[in-house]
């Protein structure tokens, strides 16, 4: 098989490309090299790839891709942060690239499956919580009255008493808050009455593992953490640090990915995740547990409006496709954080 993977020098893309090579197929290596995460070019960069350092926006393909089996569609520029300071930038970059990639794809005539990674925060704030005293349901939306108050629970409308996350499915609505998670549903819509190859959008809840860049500006928050521990400094947690979030391991995905482009079965739209709740305390605890550290988490209370209290999915559909449970956090740290091999470096 032959594959184009965009993003292919990123955190997950090189995963990717390691082992699709791993089982002897042909890949071609797309990648902008964006200097805000790349200063150079990663060291783990394949000798056995054909890479084309170039702008997807910018990018002119020649007959190295006339016979494309697949495509895996990584390429975005990330960053919630960034994406508001660069919303031109960002909606460019993920927007009119992917964009460009669909109405390329649509002339190769051996392409036979497109694997384009789309995110959680496509779902915004449309996750749904149950009031655990009257079993009402209510959205996630917090009220700023209440959070200066340092009441950071979803609180029910009906009765006052605190509601619990419920794991969102894949029919769940999209309802992006920022210019990130827009521009990653902008993507999954570039796909919107696409005729040919299969198109399968993955939604990846936060995703970690090795090579996971620690000192990247735009680091995710299971990266701060873990860069914390490992340089010996407390971690830093808004609100009470009982906010929950639900990591998937990188190994996972791509076992995702490579399912599919053997032909698995699947619905066209799966959220890629573990499925098991995680309060950031206890994520500290877990990464220091990994890595051999005493860790105290110091929690400063505050909060940033527009945070999710709590982000959870339903794993259901992924579990289906890769054949078991997916790894959790207590058995993904060691493998993502344990040897500092691990830790990519700008």
């Amino acid at each position: 098989m032959k594959v184009l993977v965009t993003g292919a020098a990123g955190f997950i893309g090189s995963h990717v490309v390691d082992a699709l090579r791993g089982r002897g197929d042909e890949v071609i290596g797309l990648d902008s090299l964006d200097p805000q995460v790349h200063h150079r070019p990663p060291a783990y960069i394949r000798s056995d790839v054909d890479y084309c350092f170039v702008d997807l926006c910018h990018w002119r393909p020649d007959s190295r891709f006339d016979d494309l089996d697949a495509v895996v569609h990584l390429a975005a520029l990330g960053g919630v942060a960034r994406a508001a300071r660069e919303p031109a930038n960002v909606i460019e970059a993920n927007c009119g690239g992917t964009a460009r990639l669909a109405e390329t794809a649509r002339k190769w005539p051996r392409l036979k499956c497109i694997v384009l990674a789309s995110s959680f925060s496509v779902y915004g704030g449309n996750y749904l919580y149950r009031c655990s005293d009257c079993s009402a349901v209510t959205n996630g939306n917090r009220k700023l009255g209440n959070l200066e108050k340092g009441i950071y629970e979803v609180i029910c409308a009906r009765c006052g008493g605190a509601a619990i996350i419920e794991p969102i499915t894949e029919s769940a609505s999209p309802s992006p808050l920022e210019v990130y998670g827009a521009s990653k549903y902008m993507q999954e819509l570039c796909f919107r009455g696409f005729s040919g190859p299969r198109v399968q959008i993955f939604r990846f809840s936060s995703v970690y593992g090795p090579r996971l860049r620690l000192d990247d500006g735009e680091a995710t928050i299971i990266a701060r953490l873990a860069g914390w521990i490992l340089s010996g400094e407390r971690p830093k947690l808004l609100e009470d640090g009982q906010q929950i979030r639900d990591w998937v391991y990188v190994g996972d995905v791509v076992a995702g990915i490579l399912a599919v482009l053997a032909g698995a079965a699947a619905p066209p739209i799966v959220n890629l995740c573990s499925g098991v709740p995680t309060p950031l305390i206890g994520a500290c605890l877990q990464i220091a547990k990994a890595v051999g550290v005493s860790c105290s988490p110091e929690v400063v209370g505050g909060f940033r409006q527009g945070d999710m209290r709590h982000c959870l999915g339903d794993c259901s559909k992924f579990g289906e496709l890769i054949g078991r449970s997916p790894i959790t956090l207590s058995e993904g740290a060691s493998l993502a954080f344990a040897s500092p091999a691990h830790i990519a470096q700008n």
